[in-house]
């Protein structure tokens, strides 16, 4: 049974990661665009396209996918629209969208790592808290 996923895009994500793939080559579009910033302390190697969330990356044996939901798929349309001028990524709304990780991916993560996340509140990457609730619900509320 698949782990829904919660994942908040807030402003403050969309002020960090602005410039992304505005010819910075230090910030790969796939690796640091707001969504795959939002999920990097959960899955480190990340790797989003406008379709697909790659939770384990692409290098390798790990080419487990994630549907992505249509209003994600919206603001990355837009989000990527705005490269010539990123300040007009700062008027995109702030935004919240679910997505079902299969249990493949939750038996690769470290779990351990994830409830430090949890007890921890926030982290030092995008100040994440992080809460489970019993339906298995991994829900992110990003500050």
């Amino acid at each position: 049974m698949p782990t829904q996923f919660k994942i908040a895009i807030t402003k403050e994500i969309i002020a960090q990661c602005k410039n992304c793939g505005t010819g910075n080559e230090t910030h790969k579009i796939e690796n640091n665009c707001a969504i795959a910033f939002a999920l990097a302390d959960i899955f480190p190697k990340v790797y989003v396209t406008n379709f697909f969330i790659f939770p384990l990356g692409i290098d390798g044996d790990n080419d487990i996918k994630i549907q992505m939901p249509l209003i994600a798929q919206q603001f990355i349309k837009l989000f990527d629209g705005f490269h010539f001028s990123p300040k007009l990524r700062l008027l995109l709304p702030a935004f919240e969208f679910i997505i079902d990780i299969p249990d493949e991916v939750i038996d690769q993560i470290n779990i351990d790592e994830v409830r430090a996340l949890i007890e921890a509140g926030s982290t030092a990457h995008n100040k994440a808290s992080v809460s489970v609730n019993t339906h298995r619900l991994l829900e992110a509320n990003f500050i």
